[in-house]
Parts: structure tokens; C-alpha cells; sequence
């Protein structure tokens, strides 16, 4: 008896032994080998390193969505939006749908840190518990192994900040629901910001719905004033979701009148 018991603990010792040195080994090869898609001896070695990490963290945390060579092909994309849109993003393709800056542009690595941090509502987990140098190395990665080209600095999109005179009030609420309806906004979301159930289509072809103003859980991104101002703003690549900016140009603190309706229809 005592015989079995101790065979049975040194099999289970081994087997624990095994593992970890497995375990180890795996680790080891995915900080030392960046992989053949990139050279590392071509970057500072700071981001070298970084990139090697995100690339680590990417496999163990963002492959089963977006795949192993960012196609949005994962083995659970499908699971997602088999017929309809969304889908996880082919990082692949360049087209990027939450972005400060401009339409048709690529995003910042602080775009793309934003989407990993916060995540998409019914759709992609947040991962902030990563932390921010993680969330900025998974970024850094995505870029130097798919995007493959420098992403922009600046913008030339104006953010005027939600202070002041540009606050919430009634009258900028009126005055936004005024501008939802010059700007055309009804044709998608409705006279009443529920959407219109009209047949509308995404860049691969994907059924998508107008999003329902009326619910912030449909906000992918974003619900903050900020968040709805830069989407007014940007526009959803992708989508048929077009950004406002060029309307908005020269007096961008008009858009916060918008923002305003659109927060009235949730009663907030």
C-alpha cells in the first residue's frame, strides 16, 4: 500500500516537474524568437523587447479571437458573428474602426491601447488588469507585426474639451436635435435614435444594424461624452458610419450639441 502511494507521488512529481520545465521552455522561446516576420536587429533594442513581450502576450490572451497572423480568423471568431457583423478585426486589412484620427487613417498606438484597455461591449473583454506597459507592448506589437507601417503621432481632427460654456444644457440638447436632423443622422438611427432596421452592410460584406442611440450598451466606443464626440468626430471605419469632422470645422465645439441630444435620448 505504502509502495502505491509512493509510486502514485513520485508519478505526480514528475509529471509537475515535466510541466513546468515545459512551461519554461515555451516562455523562454516566445522572448527569444520574435518570430520571422520582422527583424529585430533593425529596432532600438528597448522596443525590441517590448514587441517581443506583447508578441507573448498576444498568443496567450488575443489569438483565439483575431488568429495567429491577426486575420480576425481566430478559432472562436466564428462563434461571434458567423453572418453578421461584428467580427474581430483582420489588424491585416488597415481598417480600424475606433480611432482619433481621421477617416481612412490609420490609428495611434493610444488608439489602439484605448480598444485593448476598455474593450468593446458585448463583444471583447477589457484588459486592463494587463496593466498600461503590457496594454502598450501587445499594442506595439500589432502594429510591427501586422499593420506594418508607422502609425500617426497627431491628428488634425480638433477636440475641444467639455468644459465651460460647452456643457450640458437644454438648449444644447435642442439645438443638437436640430443638427442630427441636417446632418442626416435619422436616414440610419431613426427619427427617434432606435435605429431604422434598414439593410446595411460592413467592408466585408456583413449585415450590421444601426446602433440604438437609445441604449449605451451599444456604444462600442464608448459611452463617455468624450467617447461620442470622437466617434461624431471620426466615424467608424469599416461602417457605413461616416465621420463629421470636415462639417464640423471651425467651430467643433458644435458637435458637443450633438453629443448632448444623443446623451438626452438615454435620459442622462
Amino acid at each position: 500500500m505504502r509502495f502505491k502511494i509512493l509510486e502514485t507521488s513520485l508519478r505526480w512529481a514528475s509529471i509537475l516537474i515535466f510541466s513546468l520545465l515545459f512551461f519554461s521552455s515555451v516562455m523562454a522561446s516566445g522572448q527569444q524568437d520574435p518570430g520571422p516576420m520582422h527583424d529585430m536587429r533593425n529596432m532600438e533594442e528597448p522596443v525590441a523587447a517590448d514587441v517581443a513581450t506583447g508578441r507573448m502576450i498576444y498568443r496567450m490572451t488575443c489569438i483565439h479571437c483575431h488568429g495567429l497572423k491577426g486575420r480576425g480568423d481566430g478559432a472562436a471568431a466564428i462563434f461571434i458573428g458567423p453572418y453578421s457583423h461584428p467580427r474581430p478585426n483582420d489588424f491585416t486589412a488597415g481598417i480600424f474602426k475606433f480611432r482619433s484620427t481621421e477617416s481612412g487613417q490609420l490609428p495611434m498606438v493610444k488608439d489602439l491601447m484605448r480598444t485593448i484597455r476598455e474593450g468593446i461591449p458585448g463583444v471583447m473583454p477589457s484588459f486592463r488588469n494587463l496593466g498600461e506597459k503590457e496594454i502598450r507592448q501587445v499594442a506595439l506589437y500589432i502594429s510591427t507585426e501586422f499593420i506594418r507601417q508607422e502609425l500617426p503621432t497627431k491628428t488634425t481632427i480638433e477636440y475641444v474639451e467639455h468644459v465651460g460654456p460647452y456643457t450640458y444644457s437644454v438648449e444644447s440638447a435642442r439645438r443638437g436635435k436640430e443638427l442630427y436632423t441636417k446632418l442626416g443622422c435619422a436616414a440610419c438611427h431613426g427619427l427617434d435614435g432606435r435605429g431604422t432596421g434598414i439593410t446595411l452592410q460592413d467592408v466585408r460584406g456583413l449585415h450590421i444594424m444601426p446602433v440604438d442611440l437609445t441604449r449605451q450598451e451599444t456604444f462600442g466606443n464608448g459611452i463617455s461624452h468624450e467617447d461620442i464626440y470622437r466617434t461624431i468626430m471620426t466615424g467608424l471605419d469599416g461602417t457605413p458610419m461616416p465621420g463629421f469632422s470636415d462639417q464640423f470645422k471651425g467651430h467643433e465645439e458644435n458637435a458637443w450639441n450633438l453629443v448632448h441630444y444623443i446623451l438626452s435620448l438615454q435620459g442622462r
